[in-house]
């Protein structure tokens, strides 16, 4: 069982690598910018270092069976250093994508969608890239435990509007979500899906008409 002093230390302990990994975050953060520049409808970009108290909630956290999820966290929890590019239309997802994969060696990349045809849920390309080398931050060599991958998602517009506030309401709860709590924030995740689908119809109309 997790105790108070356990999740403590480990605050502690990752308080004192913040400072790089806050460097290391600025550093990715400008590469990306530079790197989409010129790849239009990107609305955001931005990067942060985790915070304190969310990674060692993190580095305890238990799986089904009653193990601890992390076996070497400061290692092994890919978002603590993690970014987002906020796009405006679904088909963008895939152009940035290209242009990371370009810039970055990716270790991981995986779409997040529901797995039914009749659910609405989180929905986001999630990548995990290989820190490069010259982006270190001076000092990153001589951190013991330290990670070699950052996360990035990149979603549109929509997509974000509904899991922020989501993410608000569900997953900092201090009780369950009852069953008609869940079906209004599916009926949200529903609408901005459909929002990102009315977009996409639009341009492929406007795109049929300029051809003719």
């Amino acid at each position: 069982m997790t105790s108070d002093a356990d999740i403590a230390s480990t605050v502690s302990a990752y308080t004192g690598n913040q400072p790089l990994l806050q460097l290391l975050a600025a550093g990715i953060e400008a590469r990306v910018r530079e790197t989409l520049a010129e790849v239009s409808h990107v609305d955001r970009i931005y990067f942060r270092a985790k915070d304190a108290e969310s990674f060692a909630k993190k580095a305890w956290a238990l799986d089904d069976a009653g193990n601890r999820k992390y076996e070497h966290p400061f290692e092994d929890i890919e978002d603590q250093v993690a970014g987002r590019v906020l796009v405006f239309f679904r088909r963008d997802i895939d152009v940035v994508g290209r242009a990371l994969l370009g810039a970055f060696n990716r270790a991981e990349q995986v779409r997040k969608e529901p797995s039914r045809h009749d659910a609405f849920a989180y929905e986001s390309e999630h990548f995990v890239f290989i820190i490069p080398p010259h982006l270190e931050p001076a000092g990153w060599k001589a951190l013991a435990k330290k990670p070699t991958t950052f996360e990035m998602q990149v979603r549109t517009l929509f997509m974000h509007a509904w899991a922020e506030p989501e993410h608000e309401i569900a997953y900092k709860a201090k009780v369950p979500l009852s069953h008609e709590e869940r079906r209004k924030l599916a009926w949200a995740a529903s609408s901005a899906w459909g929002g990102d689908a009315i977009f996409e119809q639009v341009l492929d109309s406007l795109a049929a008409r300029t051809k003719k």
